[in-house]
């Protein structure tokens, strides 16, 4: 009797748990298949989201490494153009067309192990002297994995500057004397030495300043620098000669041996060589001359015109592009120097371009001129030649004795290697005016164009100064003019896009 009160115990305790379990479903029996769909559901989706995220994490490691993959594409082609203007840094000048198949095409896709490049090149300009590179590269396997980037470069250049000196000194009876600038000095341009730079009272800077070895200011000086504080920067390293030049004139250019007389009408030339006649000629292909001869580079006023030697004789407008270089020296004339006739000789006023509206601050034009003597570039004060003296041996003119005129003009780029750029006998009387020069003067020690009285500063003799820049300078050069023997291009600025 006693077991089956046990049995309805036990069963009233299953109908009282079941009682509770209803309870606590809120009398809902049939949730209880959705609770376990659900609980599936949620796992499930945890274990898409999973997958989902292994596979993005593996989509964006693919993308990551596509991405560096495009940026060496792009940096190859960058470097691709770089090597070809160390080559020739007038290469962006170069028509693509005349491109050979292993050159840097701007505006293509140009394959790259398993990736491509496509280059596009901003040519430098007056307001922004810079070659502006950029370069996109992306792999083959996924053309919209883009990577841009864009570098600015720059080539230090001897002609960037409206001065340019080796050493700050002057030869001067003898021996080297310091030159200074004084007060009422002012450069209107980017101004260098390789040396110590000079100072004496208040001279203007209008121009950045930058110097090799030191700067010595003279007690109480108080130098205006308007275009930031001088800064201390490796020398540009002169090249031991002109003979490069030589090599141009004799591929594609003018080369004659012994004194040379040159006159610029505009795009053509006219050349009377020691044989004494006239040829004219338009420029050369290559835009050079050369004159090769006998070196003397400190010669006698008289010795100038001997028939051996390696000078020039130059005066007239340009149209064009030239670069006249001399074994000895170059002289600047105030009139035609093929006619040995001074009086009926046609009048140049040194050499200038053709563009009456050349301003550097202004209208620009394509006319640039380079002179370079491995001696001086001076300008011709004493004696003209005439050809009513003996050819053998050196000629004098008739009067005048001095040919040098009042004011003179001088366009182009000077380059005098081993010593100066000067007016010849610049020390001797009269008073002449003022040198108007637009572009560059680099050269080996600084030369003087005139003399002043010590205690007033009244002009004494020669010529007062009146230089610029030509801002083209800051980026173009006359045709194949002398680099520094350091040179490189360098980078301004690199940005990835």
């Amino acid at each position: 009797m006693q077991k089956p009160k046990c049995k309805v115990q036990n069963a009233k305790c299953k109908m009282k748990s079941v009682s509770k379990l209803r309870r606590v479903l809120g009398g809902q029996e049939g949730i209880v298949l959705p609770v376990v769909v659900a609980v599936i559901a949620v796992i499930t989706t945890v274990g898409f989201t999973a997958a989902s995220v292994v596979g993005d994490q593996a989509m964006m490691g693919s993308r990551y490494t596509g991405g560096e993959e495009a940026l060496a594409y792009a940096e190859a082609g960058l470097y691709k153009y770089l090597w070809h203007l160390n080559k020739d840094s007038k290469y962006y000048e170069k028509d693509e067309a005349d491109k050979g198949p292993d050159e840097a095409l701007l505006g293509v896709e140009t394959p790259f192990q398993d990736g491509y490049y496509y280059l596009e090149v901003d040519p430098p300009t007056a307001d922004e002297p810079v070659v502006t590179i950029r370069s996109t590269g992306w792999p083959a396997s996924d053309p919209t994995n883009r990577r841009t980037i864009e570098v600015q470069v720059h080539k230090r250049q001897f002609c960037q500057h409206v001065y340019l000196s080796n050493e700050e000194k002057v030869w001067w009876n003898g021996e080297f004397h310091k030159v200074w600038w004084y007060t009422d000095d002012e450069v209107h341009g980017p101004l260098h030495t390789n040396h110590t730079l000079h100072i004496y009272g208040r001279p203007i800077f209008h121009g950045p300043v930058t110097y090799t070895i030191g700067i010595e200011l003279w007690p109480g000086s108080n130098p205006d620098y308007r275009a930031g504080p001088p800064q201390q920067t490796p020398p540009l390293t002169f090249p031991p000669s002109n003979s490069q030049l030589m090599t141009q004139a004799q591929y594609q250019g003018y080369y004659y041996q012994g004194r040379t007389c040159i006159f610029i009408d505009g795009d053509q030339l006219r050349i009377r060589n020691q044989a004494g006649d006239i040829e004219v000629r338009p420029l050369p292909s290559n835009g050079v001359i050369y004159v090769n001869g006998t070196v003397d580079y400190d010669e006698d006023r008289r010795e100038k015109w001997q028939l051996d030697k390696g000078n020039v004789f130059i005066a007239g407008e340009l149209d064009g592009r030239l670069t006249v270089a001399a074994a000895n020296n170059i002289y600047v004339c105030a009139k035609d120097p093929t006619d040995y006739d001074y009086w009926t000789a046609e009048w140049a006023g040194g050499v200038r371009y053709a563009n009456e509206d050349f301003d550097p601050d202004g209208g620009m034009t394509d006319d640039m001129l380079g002179l370079v003597a491995n001696g001086y570039v001076r300008i011709l004060h004493y004696y003209w030649p005439d050809d009513s003296y003996d050819h053998h041996s050196p000629y004098f003119s008739r009067p005048p004795y001095d040919v040098a005129p009042y004011n003179i003009t001088i366009h182009g780029a000077v380059f005098a290697l081993d010593w100066s750029w000067e007016y010849e006998y610049f020390w001797d009387r009269p008073v002449k005016g003022t040198i108007y020069l637009v572009g560059s003067i680099i050269q080996q020690y600084r030369g003087g164009v005139g003399t002043f009285y010590s205690g007033s500063g009244a002009q004494r003799s020669g010529y007062l100064k009146d230089y610029r820049h030509d801002p083209r300078m800051l980026y173009d050069t006359p045709p194949h003019f002398l680099e520094p023997v350091n040179a490189g291009w360098q980078i301004v600025s690199w940005d990835r896009i």
